[in-house]
């Protein structure tokens, strides 16, 4: 005999883990204790990110991070040696930060946390192992601007800054090459052997002594400032304005249209990702809506914020075909002076609050997930409840907040727009646009 279903409850609101603070010598230890999670995560943390390289080692801290998983023997010594506890390695350089760490088993982390201690305050760094490394990343930043929306993204700093941001965070390949071995074992002695950093560890840490931990990982390396960082200067040229990364026959373009925005500091989180998810977040999206639903002219257009510590990025991205280039371009600027203009629904707003509350207990049911949040609390130096306050930032979310964040945070005046496609079948139409004035470039010229 079926049984008659319970009737569902009012959902409970999502409470981010409360995190343990400690002090180890001159690094900090922050944990959250997952009991039954038996795959641990740690994390290293420093602030020393892409945007904290010498001008004359674009690209050191994204070599230096890649090599340190030769480990202290060199020749990719690392991760055989973390198999054999079950762990492996995980490692990542952003502009603001530079992460390692190692994913294990609990019974097997003081092993494994040992070996990241080793790899990350006393690796090889041979001639031989970052000159393979370096080979490698050139290789792959060609193979990978083989695809037009990788070469549209790495192009657009260029177009909105000055400095460091105008070259990708790899470093180009004219400035990777003169990254020599030596700059980046002076680069990993300054910035990182030398500095504690902070350890996130998240797991089942029943038994474990993350004093013991914190000390095998900071051994005598002394507490590093926060970089104090320059807001860096926008790049010349008229706004708004079109690029054309000329690549000859293509029968689609990558789309990729972009201006600055504030920095993480400055910017409300709920609203400014709100009005995002409107435009261009959701499969629901605005930009969705009109450019794959109405016009069929892509799979999908999407926009996102690229927030950093001292400043920040809005894209818009989508791939169509040569012939239906433009009118996405002005489509696109159409649509978002629409949401400047009109704001947005009732059934946006619910959409926008659910996609970013209801989720949240299995967007954080790893240990990987709780522990990529704390990493993010510390780069940004974000409160322990930064979590929750955006969950509730989110439930609280009005119309008037995100037709206020679409005037406040979207500048489709000062939009620059790359496209990598065909230029001889662009320049024209792009021209008559009206989406600002119309250059053409070379890719392989762009970082010479």
């Amino acid at each position: 005999m079926l049984q008659t279903r319970p009737d569902l409850g009012a959902p409970t609101p999502y409470t981010f883990p409360k995190p343990r603070r400690l002090t180890v010598g001159g690094g900090t230890v922050v944990a959250i204790d997952v009991p039954g999670q038996a795959f641990a995560a740690v994390r290293l943390v420093h602030h020393a990110g892409g945007a904290t390289e010498p001008h004359e080692s674009m690209g050191v801290a994204a070599l230096t991070n890649e090599a340190l998983e030769d480990g202290v023997q060199g020749n990719s010594s690392l991760p055989p040696a973390l198999e054999r506890h079950g762990a492996e390695w995980v490692s990542r350089v952003t502009w603001d930060s530079f992460v390692t760490g190692v994913d294990a088993p609990v019974n097997r982390l003081r092993a494994a946390t040992a070996l990241l201690a080793e790899a990350v305050r006393t690796p090889a760094l041979r001639d031989e192992d970052v000159l393979r490394r370096r080979d490698q990343i050139l290789e792959r930043f060609w193979l990978d601007a083989s695809v037009p929306s990788t070469l549209a993204t790495r192009a657009v700093g260029g177009q909105l800054f000055t400095g460091r941001y105008a070259t990708p965070l790899s470093g180009a390949p004219e400035a990777l090459k003169k990254v020599t071995p030596q700059a980046v074992r002076d680069f990993h002695a300054s910035s990182i052997a030398a500095a504690a950093g902070t350890l996130v560890v998240v797991g089942d840490l029943t038994g474990v002594d993350l004093e013991e931990l914190g000390s095998a990982v900071f051994g005598d390396a002394a507490a590093a400032p926060a970089p104090d960082r320059t807001p860096p200067e926008p790049a010349p040229g008229e706004l708004p304005r079109v690029v054309v990364l000329d690549r000859p026959g293509s029968v689609q373009s990558a789309l990729l249209m972009a201006h600055r925005a504030p920095s993480r500091p400055e910017v409300d989180l709920p609203r400014a990702d709100g009005i995002s998810d409107v435009l261009g977040g959701m499969f629901t999206s605005r930009l969705n809506l009109e450019l794959r639903e109405r016009l069929g002219y892509t799979y999908g257009a999407g926009c996102r914020f690229d927030l950093r510590r001292d400043s920040g990025v809005f894209l818009i991205s989508t791939q169509v075909d040569t012939q239906t280039t433009a009118h996405s371009l002005t489509a696109s600027l159409a649509e978002t002076e629409r949401l400047q203009r009109e704001g947005v629904t009732e059934g946006e707003l619910s959409a926008v609050r659910e996609s970013n509350t209801v989720g949240l207990p299995v967007s954080y049911s790893t240990a990987r997930s709780l522990a990529g949040a704390l990493v993010e609390m510390v780069v940004h130096d974000l409160p322990e409840d930064h979590i929750d306050r955006l969950r509730a930032g989110f439930e609280a979310l009005t119309a008037d907040d995100l037709a206020e964040a679409a005037r406040r945070y979207l500048r489709p005046e000062e939009m620059v727009t790359v496209i990598a496609g065909d230029a001889a079948s662009l320049e024209g139409p792009l021209s008559e646009a009206g989406a600002g004035p119309v250059t053409v470039r070379d890719p392989e010229t762009l970082w010479s």
